[in-house]
């Protein structure tokens, strides 16, 4: 294509003008042509024509352009190939011709081309690298091999010669070198004089420091002596947070250098899955201490059921070591319960129903409670030893039965009382009110038929007699009433207390019309009871109160209920003294002489007896002239409720 020295001037004047480099080679390996874009692209010099082209060229030598013409010339057929210049700096796409006078090669840069490939290339690395280190980081494995395995990608991908990773002192606040890669032997820093302005900044901030040369960083100044040990450039990447400081992440490199964006996420992205496995690590040792600190056996399995987790109470229940244990198929050990593979359908039935299950087991002459709680990653159990409180309740189900086997004797015995009751009830009021009947009747026989023949001592003696009688017939009245209060039966009922309290008045008043007793009752009063019973209460404390009012000048009677729930009924007259407050509700027992207020002593002790039927309670307080006040409660009354 090329004669001795110079081509056709058409064909130069073509060749000037196509925007790729040319050149053109005779048979001896000596340039005979070179466009102009070609000198541009190489540098060449302008006396190039008729030099060996190794020559002009000598880092070509041994490389592809070398080889690939070389095969050209001896096959005689054009080539095609991609290769850096070392002389240009730069990537070519060239193609050359042979002929049997030369080699006629064309070349076009293609750098940019190129190099967007490598950064994809390269990003899809890095990518993979990620993956690759998150998976790693998700395995499991340990937090030094975790570190190791991010500071050997830093290195590779940001082709640096030294990593570096710090850890925050918390307590202290300050920094310490936790691993470093690519020292020589010497070259360390003095960490006592080190540097670590920038890991300061990158971890106050929260944000990676890059300096592109320490020589003349002007954001920290101290960074200068890192070019004593060969360290111009530098990325420093925090790992954690501002509130929640854990270390950085350090590359160096050799020569200034301005890292790329990319980059600089990269290495963001490998300290952040760094603190999150920091966290993490932190995180399940606490829980470990917390599982290792409570009272109940733990085990955890995964989806497989098999065990992935045991503390040592667990452990220490099958004799073995908790990473004996790890790994191990459940069924190794469910299979030792002899309970028909219930225990392990248990932890099936909560791992595929996705549900919380308890239940109990025998096994060893020890009684456990199994709770089992199914999370994303299999199930977690929690084993009590629950044998103390098997044993209680075995023996509470053995005391209940003993106690229904006493209850059904009392019951019985209770029965033959009531029987025994009734006949003595039935003995009171037809055997002995008879023989009270004749005396009385023969008493008054005797005072109607022979009056004319006693003297007034001998009448003075049968009205007494007669008295007597009918004081032992109200005694065996008021004695019934009390066993029959005992024996009835209470349907309990809404109940108008108000209206009760002003019946009884009505029918105080009717008895002695000609009283003038004051009687107060507040309206709105109610409870839950037996109308009859509560009928009998209000009747003998009102009646009491209107017996004991007898001597006051303004006698006064009020019913009403206390802001605390309980009910009352209080007077203003005779009173009692306190001292004798224990006999007031005892059958019999009376505080005043009879023959200066009448009573049999039964009242007080039926009321008594009907409040506590009703599950209330009963007071009373009073001093003697000052009056007296009944207290009671009810059910339905606001201190019941």
């Amino acid at each position: 294509m090329a004669d001795g020295s110079v081509l056709r001037p058409d064909l130069s004047l073509v060749l000037e003008r196509i925007t790729d480099g040319f050149f053109a080679l005779d048979a001896e390996w000596r340039f005979a042509y070179m466009n102009a874009e070609a000198r541009k692209l190489l540098h060449a010099r302008e006396d190039f024509l008729g030099v060996f082209w190794l020559d002009a060229f000598p880092k070509a030598r041994g490389r592809l352009f070398e080889r690939e013409y070389r095969r050209a010339m001896r096959d005689q057929r054009p080539v095609q190939f991609v290769e850096y210049s070392q002389t240009a700096n730069r990537w070519f796409e060239v193609k050359a011709y042979p002929s049997p006078d030369g080699l006629s090669v064309y070349f076009r840069d293609v750098t940019a081309r190129i190099e967007a490939q490598q950064e994809v290339e390269r990003t899809a690395r890095r990518q993979q690298a990620l993956i690759d280190f998150g998976r790693a980081a998700l395995s499991g494995g340990s937090y030094e091999s975790l570190v190791t395995d991010a500071m050997e990608l830093v290195r590779d991908v940001l082709d640096a010669n030294v990593i570096e990773l710090y850890e925050y002192v918390r307590p202290s606040g300050t920094f310490r070198v936790r691993q470093a890669l690519g020292w020589e032997r010497g070259s360390a820093l003095d960490l006592a004089d080190a540097p670590l302005e920038h890991v300061r900044r990158a971890i106050e901030n929260g944000e990676p420091f890059v300096s592109s040369d320490v020589r003349i960083e002007a954001r920290a100044r101290s960074l200068a002596a890192l070019a004593k040990v060969g360290i111009l450039s530098c990325v420093c990447v925090p790992i954690g947070s501002v509130r929640d400081p854990l270390g950085a992440l350090v590359a160096y490199h050799p020569k200034p250098r301005t890292v790329s964006a990319v980059d600089v996420r990269f290495v963001e992205a490998l300290a952040q899955t760094l603190a999150e496995s920091a966290r993490a690590l932190e995180s399940n040792r606490r829980m470990a201490q917390v599982l290792e600190s409570i009272r109940d056996a733990f085990v955890a399995v995964d989806r497989e059921l098999r065990v992935t987790y045991v503390n040592a109470r667990m452990a220490s229940f099958w004799s073995e070591s908790p990473l004996d244990m790890i790994g191990r198929p459940l069924a190794h050990f469910t299979d030792q319960f002899a309970d028909d593979g219930i225990s392990h359908r248990h932890f099936r039935e909560a791992l595929e129903g996705d549900r919380a299950v308890t239940f109990e087991l025998n096994f060893t002459e020890r009684w456990l409670e199994v709770r089992l709680y199914p999370f994303s990653d299999g199930v977690a159990a929690y084993v009590r030893d629950i044998t103390r409180r098997k044993t209680e309740q075995q023996r509470i189900v053995a005391l209940n039965l003993d106690l229904e086997r006493r209850v059904a004797e009392r019951t019985k015995q209770l029965e033959l009382a009531n029987k025994e009751l009734e006949s003595f009830s039935y003995s009171v009021s037809h055997d002995l009110r008879a023989p009270l009947r004749a005396i009385d009747g023969f008493s008054q026989a005797l005072v109607e038929d022979y009056r004319e023949r006693l003297d007034d001592q001998g009448r003075n003696y049968l009205e007494r007699v007669r008295k007597a009688a009918q004081r032992m017939a109200d005694l065996i009245d008021a004695l019934l009433g009390l066993s029959k209060v005992a024996r009835a039966h209470i349907s309990m009922q809404p109940l108008d207390l108000s209206a009760i309290a002003a019946d009884v008045a009505g029918d105080l008043r009717d008895g002695e019309p000609e009283r003038e007793v004051e009687i107060e009752i507040e309206a709105g009063l109610e409870a839950h009871g037996e109308s009859g019973l509560i009928h009998a209460v209000f009747a003998n404390l009102m009646g009491n109160a209107w017996k004991f009012t007898r001597k006051s000048p303004h006698p006064l009677i009020r019913v009403g209920r206390l802001p605390s729930g309980e009910f009352f009924v209080a007077d203003n007259g005779a009173g009692f003294d306190m001292a004798y407050s224990n006999k007031l509700f005892g059958a019999f027992q009376r505080l005043h002489a009879a023959d200066e207020y009448e009573g049999t002593g039964i009242g007080l002790a039926t009321v008594a007896r009907i409040v506590h039927r009703h599950g209330g309670a009963i007071r009373a307080d009073g001093a003697p002239g000052a009056g007296a006040t009944f207290y009671f409660t009810l059910p339905g009354s606001r201190t019941e409720e």
